[in-house]
């Protein structure tokens, strides 16, 4: 399998993701978890050491990466059709404000339908509960089909039920040509994955 993700001597972490591989990175909160993440998003740079995401130096463009932040990161003035659909709008669009009036993912989306929020596509940002934020944005990370998924936590807020739904759906992403590097404290969600790093 081609090696999508590669991170050598950043810390102590030596890690590489291939095609079709879920990863875990599990520790306790301070553990680095969050920062390791952040680097492998292309949001900072690593002290020391290289990462190359799918052979390259370049962080890849925002097509083919999908992040599930820690933080919960909708646009609360956006519905959540809206804010779901900001996955497969262009960042040119997103920067003059046609994300606000486009809906491009419609409610019934797989994904979208799976997840359970295809309910709420017409409610507001801020309406929603904290685990129906958390669900819309790990539909945002993967209407989009994307090449690369980093999720923080993305199981937070969630009942066992709807926990399983999102590793599922990551585990999916996996097969089906992408790769997943996930961080967790929960060493059940962890168990989920390929591989477990832990921090």
């Amino acid at each position: 399998m081609s090696v999508v993700l590669e991170v050598r001597g950043v810390g102590p972490v030596d890690l590489e993701v291939a095609t079709g591989e879920v990863v875990a990175l599990l520790g306790p909160s301070l553990s680095g978890k969050t920062t390791l993440l952040h680097v492998l998003a292309g949001w900072s740079r690593p002290a020391a050491g290289t990462v190359r995401w799918l052979g390259s130096d370049e962080a890849p463009p925002w097509s083919t990466l999908a992040v599930v932040p820690q933080d919960i990161a909708l646009i609360e003035e956006l519905t959540v059709g809206e804010n779901v659909s900001l996955a497969l709008v262009g960042a040119g669009e997103r920067a003059s404000g046609v994300a606000e009036r486009r809906t491009a993912v419609a409610p019934e989306h797989p994904v979208v339908a799976r997840l359970d929020v295809g309910h709420l596509w017409a409610r507001g940002g801020y309406e929603i509960s904290v685990g129906e934020r958390q669900r819309t944005m790990v539909a945002r990370a993967l209407v989009g089909d994307p090449a690369i998924v980093v999720a923080d936590e993305p199981t937070a807020h969630q009942d066992a039920r709807r926990a399983e739904v999102v590793l599922a759906l990551l585990r999916q992403r996996a097969e089906d040509g992408g790769a997943v590097v996930l961080a967790t404290r929960d060493p059940d969600v962890a168990a989920t994955a390929d591989r477990c790093l832990e921090l």
